[in-house]
């Protein structure tokens, strides 16, 4: 056998050390040691007493004839190759302990230090990073961003949607002009003659007669005695009791008379009637207008002839007189929208007081609606009545007007188209 260490012998050792108990305990201690942070003192007193154990081990050992006989043959090569084996595990351990050095780990820390230690950090962790002064710049970083989008989107929505109304409100007034060519309006040629109605008869009834008598407030001053002699008027459906109420509705001093004088007429609800209760419109108490006004709308028969009748009767007079009193009850203003209405009968009825007012001379609400009226197709309507009457006195404010309305098209056109009609009109009156 050569000098020196026996291969076999010291893998025979190992083996042994293999198997031994402390082996397979080392890696948990030495892992227990280095992570809990014990003293440098403790370390060794732990790796010695893991040699005794070892050595224990090993004496224990029960081995066999021919190993024993081995062991003794190889004199003091055993005990070199554990001398060895335990210089390693020295330098094994001098490389743990040199390590645990350079982490710089504090020993034996206690509870309250180690709560101290965590508060600390804690507390120049959140002095270093606020989350909230963090997030609330991030917020205001965003927010000009997501305003300048969210400002952009509203503004192409509104683009949109005025786009959108645009073409809208052209569809809608295209539609408009085809209905309005269709209106009744437009089939107004001229204005027919009144129809004629039957008259009612004359009375000498007594009382009646008695009765036209007292209801004079020139005879009889005593309203009591007046009021008396309405009622019995309203017993008596005659011309002549029409004409004694009639005078009681326009020219008694009592509003009070004057109001149940329009009602007895009302009631009577024939064509001779009209002309009274729609002058009592134009009353100076409210009373005598307000009752004048539901008489007027509550006659059954066709009002349209009626304003023709005052128009046929060619009296200057009694034309201006009603035209104010339309005017007063507010009526005209309704006529004029009127004229665009689908209803035959009722587009007829503006049709007729309309041409009263241009026969009158009172048409200054008549241009004033013509030059700003807010649906064009009465403004259409107006022109058409007025080409219709060609009447002389209403040349200078058309020409006036056409020429203030040049930029509509249509309504620049149909100002001509009426100009020429009624200039026209006064060339041939003129001629002859």
């Amino acid at each position: 056998m050569e000098s020196g260490v026996d291969p076999a012998i010291c893998r025979r050792c190992f083996l042994t050390i293999r198997t031994l108990p402390f082996v397979s305990i080392l890696p948990a201690i030495s892992q227990h040691f280095m992570h809990r942070k014990y003293h440098l003192a403790g370390f060794f007193s732990a790796f010695f007493a893991a040699l005794t154990i070892f050595a224990a081990d090993l004496s224990a050992l029960d081995t066999t004839a021919a190993e024993k006989q081995a062991v003794n043959s190889s004199g003091d090569q055993l005990w070199m190759s554990v001398a060895l084996i335990v210089f390693a595990a020295f330098i094994a351990a001098g490389v743990f302990w040199w390590i645990s050095r350079s982490k710089k780990y504090e020993p034996n820390l206690s509870f309250e230090k180690s709560q101290q230690n965590a508060n600390a950090i804690t507390y120049t962790s959140e002095e270093s990073v606020d989350a909230d002064a963090e997030f609330e710049w991030l917020r205001q970083a965003k927010r000009p961003k997501a305003a300048a989008k969210k400002a952009a989107m509203a503004a192409q929505k509104a683009k949109r949607e005025e786009e959108a109304n645009l073409d809208t409100k052209i569809f809608q007034e295209k539609m408009r002009r085809l209905q309005y060519s269709q209106l009744p309006i437009n089939s107004f040629s001229q204005l027919a003659p009144a129809k004629r109605y039957e008259p009612l008869p004359d009375s000498d009834d007594p009382a009646l007669l008695n009765a036209i008598d007292q209801a004079n407030d020139e005879f009889e001053e005593d309203e009591a005695v007046r009021e008396l002699a309405v009622r019995v008027l309203a017993a008596f459906r005659t011309r002549n009791s029409v004409n004694a109420l009639s005078q009681i509705a326009l020219y008694d001093l009592s509003s009070n008379l004057r109001s149940k004088a329009v009602n007895t007429l009302t009631q009577f609800d024939h064509e001779s009637v009209f002309e009274t209760i729609l002058l009592a419109c134009a009353d100076p108490t409210r009373e005598v207008r307000a009752a004048s006004a539901r008489g007027l709308f509550r006659l059954s028969f066709d009002r349209a002839h009626a304003w023709k009748r005052i128009i046929a009767a060619d009296d200057e007079f009694r034309m201006i007189q009603a035209s104010r009193a339309a005017i007063e009850a507010d009526i005209v203003s309704k006529s004029f929208d009127r004229l665009i209405h689908e209803d035959v009968k009722i587009a007829y009825e503006a049709f007729a007081l309309v041409s009263l007012l241009i026969r009158s001379g009172e048409t200054e609400g008549l241009f004033e609606a013509l030059a700003s009226h807010r649906d064009e197709r009465v403004r259409f309507a107006l022109l058409h009545v007025l080409r219709v009457q060609k009447d002389p006195k209403t040349l200078g404010e058309l020409r006036r007007l056409g020429s203030m309305h040049s930029n509509s098209k249509d309504l620049a056109e149909r100002f001509r188209e009426t100009i020429k009609s009624v200039e026209k009109a006064v060339a041939v009156e003129q001629g002859q």
